[in-house]
């Protein structure tokens, strides 16, 4: 994974590109590909053994604990019968205060701050220039292998910074923000208003059907890039440097 040339000249499976790509996945798989890489930097090896295994307990206790006294984050933590307390929310901070998380794990700031901006271009919903997209990421892809090269790139960070572009592209005009599992969960309370106050109580059949038709016409990815925007609270600003790699310049994006 860490070879990119020889990756390069390797031809593509277009057709796994039709799989798509989750944004809510890339987030927490990027913050735990660094925090993987903070718990090795006192031997800097891919596998753990003997003695670092040791170094390695107590580095990502220091870190557990770091993270929980200044930022109010519990990072890789199991819970039981759960998996971990690694979810969207937390990857959204670890990577928020770029600065912060750098001290702490003594990961690369400018290497943080470029997953930063490519998940939320991913997120944001809006068209991606593929073109300056492609160069961000591949950039980055050389950047990681530089400063780590002694830790394998995962699958899922090989996706995002490799082949990212190509499966943004497989979907054409459709935003790849607009097709992931995070707008599906924004939906929870409309379905309920839609249940509630939208739909025929005569059968559950027609019930379903007029929630399933309400949820088709509101949620349909080609109507809504061409619907008017409507003012939401909890607005983020997104960063200069995403905003350079989008074809669109929203001035808010709910991220």
């Amino acid at each position: 994974m860490n070879n990119l040339e020889s990756l390069a000249q390797k031809e593509n499976n277009e057709e796994v590109f039709q799989y798509g790509m989750s944004s809510l996945h890339a987030w927490i798989r990027s913050m735990e590909c660094l925090l993987h890489i903070a718990y090795r930097l006192d031997f800097k090896k891919w596998s753990c053994r003997g003695d670092d295994k040791e170094k390695m307990s107590l580095r990502k206790s220091a870190i557990q604990q770091a993270f929980k006294k200044e930022c109010g984050l519990l990072i890789d933590v199991v819970k039981q019968g759960v998996g971990t307390t690694n979810d969207g929310n937390t990857a959204r901070r670890f990577f928020r205060d770029a600065e912060t998380t750098a001290r702490i794990t003594g990961i690369d700031k400018d290497l943080i701050e470029r997953f930063h901006v490519i998940l939320q271009t991913v997120a944001s919903g809006e068209s991606v220039d593929l073109s300056k997209f492609s160069e961000f990421c591949r950039d980055t892809a050389q950047l990681y292998v530089h400063l780590y090269p002694w830790y394998y790139m995962p699958s899922s960070i090989h996706k995002l910074l490799v082949h990212g572009s190509d499966i943004i592209k497989h979907f054409g005009a459709i935003p790849i923000g607009k097709l992931s599992e995070e707008a599906a969960e924004a939906r929870n309370k409309d379905f309920r208003k839609y249940r509630e106050s939208h739909s025929r109580k005569v059968s559950r059949t027609a019930t379903n059907e007029d929630i399933i038709h309400n949820l088709l016409l509101s949620s349909d990815p080609k109507i809504t890039s061409l619907r008017p925007r409507m003012v939401k609270q909890n607005i983020m600003v997104l960063s200069p440097k995403v905003k350079e790699l989008l074809l669109i310049f929203p001035t808010e994006s709910v991220l």
